[in-house]
């Protein structure tokens, strides 16, 4: 198109004890295809020295385009991220756990999907690959992508395309994926995750200021089940069937801190218990409570039918601990 030109994007890392990774993922934004973008990164009141490693790498990159905020107060994940969406205003921001990285082309791609001309989609998210501490390659990519989890275990003799295979070159240690077709538009509004991570995602700003929690210390942890389920319901979402960053495992991930055995990939140690729940009654509280700016954004009509599927998820939750309870007395 002529007389156009592509929007700005705006980047929020966030950022406590993480001195061994967190220079890296910086390095992986300044290494972006798509150059026209701000990055803030927040240190979330770290108590080692991981604030002066991104101000060292800041130094480094010598780019007027990245800089520090520091806490005095340790707010987490939910407080340092509304820290860092307060210092930007591109219409579309990514978020970037301090452990992760991104591919070179990870801002440009995703932007790609979001100008496709078949749907505005609220946000794109992509698969990833799996590195461990150390940056070697653990898995190719995440199984449940895009499905859903239980169906994905029912296929014990589901074909896997030969291209899905990557070739390796032991030479210089390196793996080689094939390119994929791997636009997939999903516009289910059901509270059901097939994502990875928020690192995986980047979302259109009037979006988040829609769904963004506005309780720091209620979601402390789980920001990103908040906002991707709220965003979800409201706007839908363009899945890249394509890894385009690398989730870091390396033991101390406050939510994945188990080894790769395969399978399903149970990738948590802690046991969750009704935090689902828990999240979903917050979403309606949430809604309930700032009605009107809901309604005057999704109209009267679409947001009753929000109420009713995060309700009608919240009873299915309820039937499934009751049936769990069940089996465990008998």
């Amino acid at each position: 198109m002529s007389g156009t030109k592509l929007p700005r994007l705006s980047v929020v890392v966030t950022c406590f004890n993480c001195p061994d990774y967190v220079g890296d993922a910086i390095r992986s934004v300044a290494r972006q295809s798509f150059r026209d973008f701000d990055c803030v990164i927040v240190d979330d009141a770290s108590t080692d020295n991981s604030a002066a490693v991104v101000q060292e790498t800041i130094d480094e990159l010598a780019d007027p385009r990245f800089r520090l905020i520091r806490l005095d107060k340790n707010v987490g994940q939910t407080g340092a991220t509304r820290r860092g969406l307060a210092e930007t205003r591109a219409p579309f921001v990514c978020f970037l756990d301090s452990d992760d990285l991104w591919n070179e082309d990870f801002l440009e791609r995703h932007l790609a999907a979001h100008l496709n001309e078949a749907y505005a989609v609220g946000f794109t998210a992509c698969n990833a690959r799996l590195i461990d501490g150390q940056g070697a390659l653990i898995a190719g990519g995440v199984y449940w992508f895009g499905k859903d989890r239980a169906a994905a275990d029912r296929g014990a003799l589901a074909p896997i395309d030969p291209a899905r295979i990557p070739r390796l070159d032991p030479a210089s240690g390196s793996a080689r994926w094939t390119s994929q077709t791997p636009y997939r538009l999903y516009t289910k509004r059901l509270v059901h995750w097939v994502w990875v991570s928020t690192s995986s995602m980047m979302f259109r700003r009037s979006l988040i200021d829609l769904v963004f929690p506005a309780d720091d210390e209620i979601f402390r942890l789980h920001m990103d089940f908040y906002i991707v389920v709220m965003a979800q319901m409201v706007a839908g979402s363009l899945l890249i069937d394509e890894p385009l960053y690398s989730y870091r495992l390396h033991g101390r991930n406050g939510a994945a801190d188990n080894p790769v055995l395969g399978g399903r990939l149970h990738l948590s140690a802690r046991n969750w218990g009704d935090t689902h729940a828990r999240m979903l009654d917050r979403m309606l509280a949430a809604m309930i409570a700032d009605r009107d700016r809901f309604v005057v954004a999704l109209g009267i009509r679409q947001y009753h039918r929000m109420l009713l599927r995060m309700r009608a998820a919240r009873a299915n939750i309820l039937i499934r601990w009751a049936f769990i309870l069940r089996s465990w007395l008998i």
